[in-house]
């Protein structure tokens, strides 16, 4: 099977993929990426970053066609964006997480503050282990290691305990009390976050994340 049918099989048209994605059968990362050249100097490959490529929606369903109109599609803009792959990447990916948004990014979400961040944090099983920035295309991201491994099942319970865990750190004199405890208690119903399932999570964070639940009213909440 040639690279191009492989890709296909496996992945979207207009879908990022990374070249450590590319496990085909008697083929080195060498000979995969030498092979990703050809295609992309063809035309039916596109390179968005180091690593990072797609086949576009337009390009043929074979190799052998008209290799001028699919050099045009190389100068056309990518239909994703460094968000999409930051997603990916370090958040989900096929329906399954492994990250999510934490930070600030979070923070105005939920009304704690009116600050937007320019830089992006997540919390990923694939941070490395360290707080460190990497950049996607012209985005630069801030990643973190997770309290605890993350799961389809516990994301947005750790999402929300990062947060209760900072909250003094991101609560600001813009926000309103009322508005925020609506949004929490808005996104624990989406949901379906009872006290009983973070309750387990918890000693994953300082003691001190007690006396914010408190303060913030947890039976108010969980209401």
């Amino acid at each position: 099977m040639k690279l191009y049918d492989y890709i296909l099989k496996n992945f979207n048209k207009d879908e990022p993929f990374f070249v450590s994605e590319l496990n085909m059968p008697g083929s080195t990362k060498n000979n995969i990426r030498q092979a990703l050249k050809v295609l992309c100097d063809k035309g039916l490959a596109i390179r968005y970053d180091t690593g990072i490529y797609y086949i576009p929606h337009d390009s043929p369903q074979t190799e052998g066609l008209v290799k001028q109109e699919l050099q045009a599609l190389g100068r056309r803009p990518a239909p994703f964006s460094d968000r999409d792959v930051a997603v990916k990447k370090y958040i989900c990916d096929k329906g399954e997480f492994f990250g999510y948004y934490t930070g600030f990014v979070f923070a105005n979400a939920m009304g704690f503050t009116t600050q937007v961040p320019i830089v992006r944090e997540i919390a990923s099983n694939n941070s490395g282990g360290l707080k460190r920035k990497v950049q996607i295309g012209n985005s630069k991201f801030i990643l973190k290691k997770p309290r605890a491994t993350i799961t389809t099942e516990n994301h947005k319970i750790l999402q929300f305990l990062d947060l209760m865990n900072d909250y003094d750190f991101y609560y600001d004199d813009s926000a309103i009390k009322e508005d925020v405890i609506f949004r929490i208690k808005t996104f624990l119903k989406q949901n379906k976050i009872t006290q009983e399932k973070f309750e387990p999570f918890l000693s994953y964070y300082p003691d001190s994340i007690y006396k914010t639940l408190y303060r913030l009213g947890t039976e108010r909440v969980f209401a």
